[in-house]
């Protein structure tokens, strides 16, 4: 609900230059996922397992590296390796990973090709849904908040159930 209870979170979504990246990405007739504030206070905010995002595609006989999406993260305040996303380069073209098994392989939660996503007060960082992503404990002295808001293309949500979603009319249309 950050649209709904920050003008700045709205005026964020439909920043112009971000949803004219959206438009070169996913073409001009493309559709808003999500909005989530992200807060990991210092010593206290919590792991977010490694994951990709995405439910719908996976097996999709159209499935390619963009099919579930991107989301960007604007960050209010400075990140460091202690605070911030964690992403493994060109895991989003590599379809479903079986993160349990990678784990196990690398023998640690620390997988040795993942890399931290520092960004700065006020940058914006973008991240492919499909691209294996999570983040440790806080463990900086640092606040973390970031807003992340997300972009599918329309064929990609066409005929779609959405998670919540519990009938048949819930499926998204034109």
């Amino acid at each position: 609900g950050m649209c709904q209870i920050m003008d700045a979170g709205l005026r964020l979504y439909g920043h112009p230059t971000l949803l004219s990246i959206a438009a070169s990405i996913n073409g001009d007739d493309f559709v808003p996922y999500t909005e989530v504030i992200f807060v990991k206070q210092p010593g206290v905010g919590g792991s977010v397992s490694w994951h990709q995002d995405g439910v719908t595609h996976w097996n999709s006989p159209d499935w390619d590296e963009g099919i579930h999406g991107f989301n960007f993260q604007v960050q209010l305040y400075d990140t460091s390796a202690h605070s911030c996303l964690w992403v493994v380069p060109g895991s989003h073209k590599q379809g479903k990973i079986d993160i349990k098994q990678l784990v196990t392989e690398t023998g640690s939660d620390q997988l040795k090709e993942a890399v931290p996503l520092y960004a700065n007060a006020g940058d914006v960082t973008m991240v492919n849904r499909q691209a294996l992503h999570g983040s440790f404990a806080n463990t900086s002295p640092d606040q973390r908040v970031s807003l992340t808001i997300g972009f599918h293309r329309k064929k990609s949500v066409l005929g779609q159930r959405g998670s919540l979603a519990s009938s048949a009319s819930n499926i998204y249309d034109e």
